[in-house]
């Protein structure tokens, strides 16, 4: 039974410290929106968008994303089998209800909105020309030969040339890149008894958030519960 009971407690460390996620803030206390149940203790905080740039390559803003930083604190001897499917994120009363987005998928939207779209064979373009050459002739009012250099521009117009291909996406827009930045600080999913943390990236929901707050809900073995997250200002505390 003690060889049993170290083995579950290093499963918990185990988890909490070499899975994804960041680190817990030292108490939920620490978190603007904090509620307590039989097992456990859910806090959270949204991140503003000066926050979300600096914290992420990938331009979640400009993409329609919120950002959530969530903890969870499991009561003395209990055990959390977290999802991030279990959180829900709503603005206001009567708004959308949103569930998060994993880094595959928001970095597949981030890819779309990020690449122009390429030229097609019915497409027209539109260019300008600029030539500069040396002529010779006779002025036909004197009689006399003449020669010099000259220029002329024109107007051109290209219908069906689909032109070069879209140079390859930078660091910052890369796919692949951007699904393991999101999912290595993403929420852990899974079971523990220890206290873990991590970010939930919801698409924005439509309406409007009564009073500059969201309602985030958490489904859990204990019911529901709900944290209203007032939006954030200045530096994320940690």
């Amino acid at each position: 039974m003690k060889v049993l009971g170290w083995l579950v407690c290093i499963s918990g460390l185990l988890f909490a410290d070499g899975g994804k996620g960041i680190r817990p803030r030292p108490s939920a206390a620490d978190y603007p929106a904090r509620e307590t149940a039989r097992t456990a203790t859910v806090a959270a905080a949204m991140m503003a968008p000066g926050q979300v740039r600096k914290a992420f390559a990938a331009d979640l803003n400009s993409g329609g994303y919120l950002v959530v930083e969530v903890a969870v604190y499991p009561q003395a001897a209990s055990e959390m089998n977290l999802a991030r499917s279990d959180f829900l994120l709503r603005a206001g009363a009567d708004g959308e209800t949103v569930r998060p987005e994993n880094g595959r998928t928001i970095a597949g939207v981030l890819a779309r909105k990020n690449t122009p779209p390429r030229p097609t064979a019915n497409d027209v373009s539109v260019y300008s020309s600029t030539s500069v050459g040396y002529e010779t002739g006779t002025d036909p009012v004197t009689g006399r030969r003449a020669s010099g250099v000259y220029t002329a521009a024109g107007v051109g117009v290209g219908v069906g040339d689909p032109g070069p291909p879209p140079p390859p996406p930078g660091v910052s827009q890369d796919p692949s890149r951007i699904e393991q930045e999101l999912e290595d600080q993403s929420l852990p999913e899974g079971k523990t008894s220890q206290a873990v943390a991590g970010y939930l990236y919801f698409p924005k929901p439509s309406g409007k958030a009564n009073n500059a707050t969201y309602e985030l809900t958490y489904y859990g073995a204990d019911g529901q519960i709900r944290l209203r997250l007032p939006l954030a200002k200045g530096k994320a505390k940690r």
